[in-house]
């Protein structure tokens, strides 16, 4: 399995923190959606990889402690102007809180980018405190299908992160040995053309895929056949296809 570059990663996000609340409209559908499954008053809670913040005030409203935790310093900076947190610059491969420490873990869209996605969610089930709850969204193969079908017809490169499959997440929440839940949902972003589509996965810092990659830039009639074959709904819009898998792990 092709490793994530994690200074790539960082530093991808750290030159997307000013863009990423324009760019960021699926981080926040799936962000609502697990805040429904937080407890509503906690003592110490975590926004692990919690990007430019944007749920920050609403996960400080539900906890006295709130940690904040990202690889980018910039993305750290953005999160901080929004309420009195403690801020963690780490690596959420190697979790730096001890265990049994947390009352609940809020993990929007970052698990896609953990090198050992097994161990992530055992390490982190294990910082939670007896009756606390971690709560995750992640992205499912076959997310950005439209985008990945239309690279195939241009060459033979990956231009899609990787993503898992739905049996082996569930076998990687089974070896927790905790309860859990999982379920998945697709979500589709409409745009008025490739370039808008392109220019929100560049805003949120998630064009740096986990995979070796084409290097250059396209050219002009390479750009114009991808935006020419690229599916479109019949109001003419580019269609983006997420899969997408909730999450609960109790402590």
């Amino acid at each position: 399995m092709q490793q994530v570059d994690k200074h790539k990663v960082a530093r991808a996000f750290s030159r997307a923190a000013l863009s990423y609340d324009r760019h960021n409209t699926l981080q926040r559908r799936t962000g609502e959606a697990l805040l429904a499954y937080l407890p509503d008053q906690a003592r110490t809670g975590l926004d692990l990889g919690c990007g430019s913040g944007w749920f920050i005030p609403a996960l400080k409203q539900r906890t006295q402690q709130l940690l904040a935790l990202d690889l980018s310093t910039a993305m750290l900076q953005q999160a901080a102007s929004r309420a009195d947190i403690m801020p963690l610059c780490a690596d959420m491969d190697a979790p730096p809180v001890a265990e049994h420490s947390l009352d609940f873990i809020f993990a929007n869209l970052c698990m896609q980018w953990s090198n050992h996605p097994a161990a992530w969610l055992s390490n982190w089930s294990q910082r939670l405190k007896p009756g606390g709850v971690m709560v995750f969204s992640t992205l499912l193969n076959g997310s950005l299908a439209e985008l990945a079908e239309s690279w195939r017809t241009l060459d033979n490169h990956r231009h899609i992160n990787r993503f898992t499959e739905t049996p082996l997440l569930q076998q990687y929440l089974a070896a927790t040995n905790r309860r859990w839940q999982l379920h998945t949902a697709t979500e589709q972003l409409f745009y008025p053309e490739l370039k808008a589509l392109l220019q929100d996965l560049k805003g949120i810092g998630a064009n740096q895929i986990n995979d070796n990659r084409r290097t250059g830039l396209l050219g002009k009639n390479a750009w114009q056949q991808l935006n020419f074959i690229y599916p479109k709904n019949q109001q003419g819009q580019c269609v983006a296809t997420y899969r997408l898998a909730y999450g609960v792990i109790h402590g």
